[in-house]
C-alpha cells in the first residue's frame, strides 16, 4: 500500500546491469542561478549534467544541466505545450522531474551513449570529514540544505530531507529504526529531520567509500498529455513514478521504454507504515499507457492502481500496462480501492505481456513489518470501486510467499486468465488458501481464475 504524497561519467545502467545488480555511482548535479528564457514556442530544449549550464538556452548547442531548472521552465510558461525535453544520455541527474499543469510535453533522451540519462533523487556522502562520530559505531551526518556541497551532494528537495533506505556499492539497506538507541547492526540508521545517524564499526565513507541516501520524495510525476521515453528513474526513498493526486486527475499519460526502481522505504502517513511503489496509478486516471518499461528493487509493487473512488466519473478509466518487466520487487501489480465511486461509472484497467521473477525478493523483505503473504505477484485489499481488471498474457515466474494475496477477497471485477505461472511446490497459489501447483484444479474452480493459464513447478 502507499500514501499518495507529493510533495560525473560512472558506470551507467542498461537493462542488462539494472537486472543483474544495480546502478553504479551516481554523481551531483550543479545548483545554478538563472533568469527565465524569452521564448515560449514549441521546441526542443537539451539538458546535460556535465556539458550544460543553467543560464543558456536549452538549445543543443548550449544546453541547461539540472531538472530544477527545466522544472522552473515549465512552471514560468518557457517551455510552450508539445515541446520536448531530452536528457543527455550517460549522464546523471540529481533532481525531480515536474510537468505541471503544461499539457503535451514530450521527456525523452539524445546523444549516443549507449546507457539512459538517469533522474535521481539521491544524495551521497564519500568523505570521511562529513561524518560526526556520535558514541561506539554511531556516525552522523547533517543533510540540511544549508551543508550541500559540504556534507553531502545530490538531490535538494524543498520539503523533505527525510531518507527511505542507504545503498553501498550494490546493495540497499532499508532497516531503518525510530531511534539511535535500536542501532545495533551495520548500516542499520535513523532519519530524523536532516539528521542521518548510521551504525557502523568504521567511519562509513572510510577510503572514500560513498555512501548514497534515497530522499523520500517521487522522481517523475506524470500529468495529463504527457509523454516519457528511454529515461530511467533510480533511487528515490517514495515513488519512483506517479500520476497526480484525484484533485488533479491524469488523463493520457504514457511511461515507454524507461528503468524504473531503488524506490521507497519513506514513512506512510501514519508515521510507522513504510512505502515505495515503482509507477503508481492513483485514481481518478484516464487514458494511462505503462508499456515495456523494466521495474526492478522497490519496497513495493513494481506496478499499481490505487486510492480513494471518484465520485464523479471512472476512477480508473483505459490504463494499460503492457510489455513491462518486474524483478526483485515485493509484489507485481496491486488494486486498491475506497470510498463511494460514482454507480453509473465504470473503472478499466489492464495487464498484459508482462515478465516478471522473484517476487518477494525486495531489499525490503527482510526489514517490513507487515511481511506476511507480501511476497506475492498480485495482491489485492479493498474493491470499493469494483474496477474491471484484465490479466493476459503474463509470465509471473517465482515468488517467496504466493502467486496472489487478497485479503479483503478476489475483486469482483477480476479476469484473469491465459497466464504462465511458475511457482515452487511449496508456494501457494493464494495466500488466504491452501492450494499449491498441484491442487491447481481446485484453485481454478473455487476461483473462477486462471482456467486457461500454464502451471509449471519450479525444481
Amino acid at each position: 500500500m502507499d500514501d499518495h504524497n507529493e510533495p560525473r561519467r560512472a558506470s551507467r545502467p542498461s537493462r542488462r546491469t539494472v537486472l543483474s545488480g544495480g546502478v553504479a555511482g551516481l554523481a551531483a548535479a550543479a545548483l545554478t542561478v538563472w533568469t527565465s528564457p524569452a521564448r515560449a514556442a514549441v521546441a526542443e530544449y537539451f539538458v546535460d549534467s556535465t556539458g550544460g549550464d543553467d543560464a543558456a538556452d536549452g538549445s543543443r548547442t548550449r544546453p541547461w544541466a539540472t531538472t530544477a531548472r527545466v522544472n522552473q521552465a515549465i512552471a514560468a510558461g518557457a517551455v510552450a505545450a508539445g515541446s520536448t525535453v531530452r536528457f543527455r544520455r550517460g549522464r546523471r541527474f540529481h533532481g525531480i522531474v515536474r510537468p505541471g499543469t503544461t499539457s503535451g510535453l514530450r521527456f525523452e533522451s539524445w546523444g549516443d551513449e549507449p546507457e539512459a540519462p538517469v533522474i535521481t533523487t539521491y544524495k551521497y556522502v564519500q568523505g570521511e570529514q562529513c561524518w560526526h562520530e556520535v558514541g561506539d559505531g554511531l556516525w552522523q551526518v547533517d543533510l540540511s540544505a544549508a551543508n550541500i556541497g559540504r556534507t553531502h551532494h545530490g538531490h535538494v528537495s524543498s520539503w523533505t530531507t527525510e531518507i527511505g533506505f542507504l545503498k553501498v556499492g550494490s546493495t540497499l539497506h532499508g532497516d531503518r529504526k525510530t531511534s539511535n538507541t535500536a542501532l545495533t547492526e551495520d548500516w542499520q540508521f535513523t532519519s530524523l529531520g536532516s539528521i542521518v545517524t548510521v551504525r557502523c564499526a568504521q567511519n562509513p565513507s572510510i577510503g572514500g567509500r560513498r555512501v548514497w541516501l534515497a530522499v523520500a520524495e517521487p522522481i517523475l510525476e506524470g500529468r495529463s498529455g504527457s509523454t516519457v521515453r528511454d529515461l530511467a528513474f533510480l533511487g528515490t526513498g517514495r515513488n519512483a513514478v506517479q500520476t497526480a493526486s484525484s484533485a488533479v486527475r491524469t488523463q493520457g499519460f504514457t511511461l515507454a521504454s524507461c528503468i524504473v526502481g531503488e524506490a521507497g522505504g519513506g514513512l506512510a502517513s501514519d508515521g510507522v507504515s513504510r512505502m515505495g511503489n515503482g509507477v503508481q496509478v492513483w485514481s481518478g486516471a484516464t487514458d494511462v499507457l505503462i508499456s515495456g518499461n523494466t521495474i526492478v528493487d522497490c519496497w513495493d509493487t513494481a506496478m499499481t492502481i490505487q486510492g480513494p473512488a471518484v465520485t464523479a466519473g471512472p476512477s480508473w478509466s483505459n490504463v494499460e500496462f503492457t510489455g513491462n518487466v518486474s524483478d526483485r520487487n515485493m509484489q507485481t501489480f496491486e488494486y486498491w480501492s475506497s470510498g463511494l465511486p460514482d454507480p453509473s461509472a465504470v473503472a478499466t484497467c489492464s495487464v498484459r505481456g508482462t515478465t516478471a521473477s522473484r517476487a518477494g525478493a525486495s531489499w525490503s523483505a527482510g526489514v517490513r513489518l507487515d511481511r506476511s503473504g507480501k511476497g506475492s505477484h498480485v495482491l489485492f485489499y479493498a474493491d470499493a470501486v469494483q474496477a474491471q481488471i484484465t490479466m493476459r498474457g503474463n509470465e509471473f515466474t517465482g515468488a517467496s510467499d504466493a502467486y496472489l494475496y487478497a485479503n479483503a477477497g478476489v475483486p469482483v471485477g477480476l479476469s484473469s486468465d491465459e497466464n504462465t505461472i511458475r511457482l515452487a511446490p511449496t508456494t501457494r497459489l493464494h495466500w488466504q488458501r491452501s492450494e499449491r501447483i498441484e491442487q491447481r484444479a481446485a484453485w481454478t474452480a473455487a476461483t473462477g481464475l486462471e482456467r486457461n493459464s500454464t502451471f509449471t513447478a519450479l525444481l
